[in-house]
């Protein structure tokens, strides 16, 4: 039997071993081992699936970027959608934190599709939108033992070019350097005109969701620039000859006729007494025209004798009596030269003789510069600095008005005005320590109207042109018209905004790039004076260009395309006159490398006159693995000049430029 003691003992020892813990602590953690886990797991995977989640956006975002950074039209091409991809594989290369290749449909343990990956760029809604979309799929660590498989990760990503108001004045160079072949194909010139083209393909049209205004305008340039038609739409009166009677200076030559004074006393002349026969070597252009020292209805020029010309006179004591003349002129017919409206003959001389008897006293002579009726002959030419009336020339930039006649031929040469001017005056005693503009300076101001004969333009007129030994001269040749000597680029174009650029409308930008051509020397200045002239909103052009359609800001750019240095021969026409024998910038006769170091410098102060009307001035220079001084002190800032030594490195440069303008930003 047991005894109560030994109950007691029994009860005690139960007692303490119920309330010994000594021993749970293995159980109590192997209880808490499966909670313990799943937060930690949940954490590393958690951990890892945030860093993917980061990384995958930060790979979207610089495709999207890339993407449309590489665009040049306005949806993406393959190219466009190859280079987004390869930016996004850089920042993250497939499989990366373990996740799935893209093209894998994931399946979870029992069966169900837990993830489609994916990775696709695609054209947005808004034609300068790229959008991205990424998924993909991690394989879970320890997570997994409580059968959570895998984490679906993804994103979404897209960037546009945010613009707002711009103006883009485009200042080309097309000299003859610009034909010179590229490494890559085609010439400096064909380069160009892609660069251009793809340029507007990224920054494009306008219009946008805030209604934003693009504008694109041009200026291509030799030693001179044709804005005369811009000009003359605008306001005749900003050119001499814009009025009747006005009269432009040129280096040329000048018939002298011989006409009598029939005003004079003594003279009395007898109708009846004054007989005219003819002797008629070519039908009837000689009977009915040049009887009346009219022209005939073929081309007439000079005879290089001088025409008309008197072939013999008879007196008697200061009797004359007989004066026979002689004309000549030159028609065609079948030639391989293009003939002129309605010639008729052969490229032959015609002669004409006229026979003029009088019974009378002598007749002075006197001399008129214009050919009229009633002219006996040309007596001599004058070489010098003279005056002609030019209105008609100026005219007759517009197809409607007739053509003028070229008072440098002494018949009526007939010519149109392509629309290249000559500067207005300037003072030529700027040097290279000049600092600012002077006053008197007028073609070097960038907004002064044009208010009397100094501050106009004139028309540039080759076919008027003459060099000569002496002033003024009896010889003189004509300047030299082929090759660079005389060029005049194409038309320059104000800003305005371009729909498209390859639907051949009347506002075709691609059109109109694809006729520039090249040729003439280089006269950085002019192209740099027409380019801020033309994107003002101060001067000649300010009622256009001072305000947007929506209120905005315009924010102002140069965008300056040269391949060469500044090139001025002394015997070059262009915009500031015939260097040789005019002194607007220098004396007459100045050599070569100064008239190119004083224009060199004059270019820079129109830089600098350019930057502190708080525009952006970008420089692209072509042909050079490094820009040069010259122009690196032209640009806003060393980041907004660049070098391309072929096509593609010019394509990139404008692009580059393109998307600094625009502002390409990520939209989400």
């Amino acid at each position: 039997m047991v005894t109560k003691n030994e109950i007691k003992s029994q009860k005690s020892f139960l007692q303490k071993l119920r309330s010994d813990a000594a021993g749970n602590t293995l159980a109590m953690a192997a209880a808490a081992l499966f909670p313990i886990m799943g937060l930690v797991g949940g954490g590393v995977d958690m951990g890892r699936a945030y860093m993917a989640k980061a990384r995958l956006q930060q790979a979207c975002d610089a495709g999207v970027l890339a993407g449309r950074r590489n665009m040049t039209q306005d949806t993406m091409t393959a190219a466009d959608i190859a280079e987004a991809q390869k930016f996004f594989d850089f920042n993250f290369p497939e499989e990366s934190f373990g996740s799935t290749k893209f093209d894998a449909t994931v399946m979870d343990k029992d069966g169900t599709v837990a993830s489609v990956n994916k990775l696709v760029f695609q054209d947005g809604a808004d034609a300068r939108v790229v959008e991205g979309q990424a998924q993909t799929t991690i394989k879970t660590t320890l997570m997994r033992v409580f059968g959570y498989e895998n984490m679906v990760i993804k994103t979404d990503c897209s960037s546009r070019l945010d613009v707002g108001n711009v103006d883009v004045m485009m200042v080309l160079d097309v000299t003859g350097s610009m034909g010179n072949s590229v490494s890559d194909g085609g010439s400096r010139l064909d380069a160009l005109k892609v660069a251009v083209e793809d340029f507007y393909g990224i920054l494009g049209p306008g219009g946008g969701a805030t209604g934003e205004q693009i504008r694109y305008g041009f200026v291509p340039y030799s030693s001179t620039v044709n804005v005369g038609e811009i000009l003359y739409d605008a306001n005749p009166d900003w050119l001499i000859g814009g009025n009747v009677n006005e009269r432009a200076t040129y280096q040329t030559r000048q018939a002298v006729f011989e006409v009598e004074d029939k005003t004079a006393p003594g003279y009395s002349l007898v109708e009846n007494d004054f007989v005219e026969s003819l002797n008629q070597l070519d039908g009837p252009e000689c009977t009915d025209r040049y009887a009346e020292n009219l022209n005939v209805d073929t081309y007439f020029v000079p005879n290089p004798d001088g025409n008309p010309v008197a072939i013999s006179e008879t007196r008697a004591g200061n009797i004359k009596t007989v004066v026979t003349d002689r004309f000549s002129y030159l028609s065609w017919n079948g030639s391989t030269d293009a003939p002129p409206a309605g010639a008729t003959g052969s490229a032959n001389w015609r002669v004409c003789e006229r026979t003029r008897t009088r019974s009378t006293e002598e007749i002075p002579i006197v001399q008129v510069d214009k050919w009229e009726p009633g002219a006996l002959r040309i007596s001599d030419w004058v070489y010098n600095e003279l005056t002609h009336d030019v209105y008609d020339y100026v005219r007759s930039i517009k197809s409607g008005n007739p053509a003028a006649q070229n008072p440098s031929e002494g018949a009526e040469a007939l010519e149109r005005w392509d629309g290249c001017i000559v500067e207005r005056q300037s003072d030529n005693s700027i040097t290279t320590a000049t600092t600012t503009i002077p006053s008197d300076a007028y073609d070097l101001q960038i907004d002064l109207l044009p208010t009397n004969a100094v501050t106009k333009w004139s028309p540039f007129w080759r076919n008027l042109k003459y060099d000569r030994s002496s002033n003024p001269a009896t010889s003189g040749s004509k300047i030299a018209l082929s090759g660079d000597s005389a060029a005049c680029p194409a038309p320059a174009r104000k800003l305005q905004s371009y729909t498209t650029y390859d639907d051949g409308s009347t506002n075709d930008l691609q059109s109109y790039i694809d006729g520039l051509q090249d040729g003439g020397f280089t006269n950085h200045t002019i192209g740099m004076i027409w380019g801020a002239r033309l994107l003002s909103a101060d001067g000649l052009f300010k009622t256009e260009n001072e305000s947007a359609p929506n209120g905005f800001s315009i924010g102002r750019h140069v965008v300056f395309m040269t391949d060469g240095s500044m090139v001025i021969r002394q015997t070059n026409y262009g915009a500031y006159g015939f260097q040789k024998l005019d002194d607007s910038i220098a004396a007459a006769n100045s050599g070569d490398g100064t008239l190119e170091d004083l224009q060199a410098h004059r270019f820079q102060l129109m830089c600098a006159a350019t930057r502190a009307k708080g525009w952006t001035i970008w420089v692209v220079q072509f042909g050079v693995t490094n820009v040069t001084p010259n122009m690196l002190a032209c640009a806003s800032s060393p980041g907004n000049a660049s070098a391309a030594t072929d096509k593609a490195s010019l394509q990139a440069a404008f692009a580059n430029i393109a998307q600094k303008i625009g502002g390409l930003r990520l939209s989400n």
